[in-house]
């Protein structure tokens, strides 16, 4: 074995010695590139992770801005913006917030333009609206609603004021008349009591539409005292959501879900009362039984001796 510059054979019995630090027996230049390796290594893992974060954040801010944007066309009546809107609000393939929804809507209401009021290819739809409509040109309101309940839509405001700009007031008055029902029946009183003023705008006589708004506004003042005799209920305190209850009940006697809870808040009182007639016996039965007896006793007989 030859482990010398000169070529004189090493002893086999000899070892060459380990270095006691590494880097001391190492060149300058060799641990300084591995520094130079590790800041580049860390650089780039760095860069990379920003880069992710602000594609991250863009493709956040694209689809909230396109939701924003999608709304406010929806409301304003532009339903083909509203759907190239919504259709891009989406966070890696996902729809942003409630944009599916959204999305299905307009698309719903953009077939109510294209087939319900279009002449060229008119559809079932179509002609089943036009019946509708001539129904409620005719003052015929109920029938005209009868007839189009199955139509989708509720239409807002802004497409209704577009409606009528362009001569389909009735088509406009009919749509939002149902969109009214449909929106009392969903639990939204706010929107249906909005589309019914807005029929009433159109056509001051709506029978049908005085009805759902005064319906709405009564479901509106009922719904605090509802809501607080729930919270009540939730905790127990059965007389005070016995009153609440009642106070919604006598504003808005059809309120979903007040009679029902009317009659568990009565049936919790009654088992209360009872069970406090119940420990009130017991402790008045337990309080009998402890009480000590006192003997009154007998007055002495007098005896009258006899005339001799």
């Amino acid at each position: 074995m030859i482990d010398h510059p000169l070529g004189i054979p090493a002893s086999p019995l000899r070892k060459r010695p380990e270095p006691v630090d590494r880097y001391w027996t190492e060149p300058a230049w060799v641990s300084e590139s591995r520094r130079r390796r590790r800041r580049l290594l860390i650089g780039g893992a760095i860069g990379v992770a920003v880069i992710v974060v602000c594609l991250a954040a863009f493709v956040f801010v694209h689809a909230r801005d396109n939701y924003i944007a999608g709304k406010r066309a929806l409301a304003a009546g532009d339903y083909a913006l509203a759907i190239r809107h919504l259709g891009a609000a989406k966070i890696a393939g996902r729809p942003y917030a409630d944009a599916r929804t959204l999305l299905a809507q307009a698309v719903s209401l953009s077939n109510v333009h294209s087939q319900f009021l279009s002449g060229s290819r008119p559809s079932a739809a179509s002609l089943t609206l036009r019946r509708a409509t001539a129904l409620f040109q005719a003052s015929r309101y109920d029938a005209a609603e009868r007839l189009v309940a199955g139509l989708p839509v509720r239409l807002p405001p802004a497409a209704a004021a577009r409606l009528s700009a362009s001569g389909n007031v009735a088509v406009a008055g009919l749509l939002l008349l149902v969109g009214a029902d449909h929106a009392l029946a969903a639990g939204n009183p706010s929107v249906a009591r909005s589309d019914a003023g807005a029929v009433l705008v159109l056509y001051p006589g709506c029978t049908p539409a005085k009805a759902l708004a005064a319906e709405a506004a009564r479901r509106l003042s009922a719904a605090p005292y509802a809501r607080s005799a729930a919270a009540l209920a939730a905790t127990s305190h059965w007389s005070l959501a016995r009153i609440a209850a009642r106070r919604a009940v006598r504003i808005d006697p059809a309120y979903p879900g007040m009679a029902a809870l009317l009659v568990r808040i009565n049936a919790a009182i009654t088992r209360r009362n009872a069970a406090r007639a119940a420990a009130a016996a017991s402790a008045a039965a337990s309080a009998g039984s402890t009480a000590p007896v006192t003997t009154t006793p007998a007055p002495p007989t007098i005896t009258t001796p006899a005339p001799p």
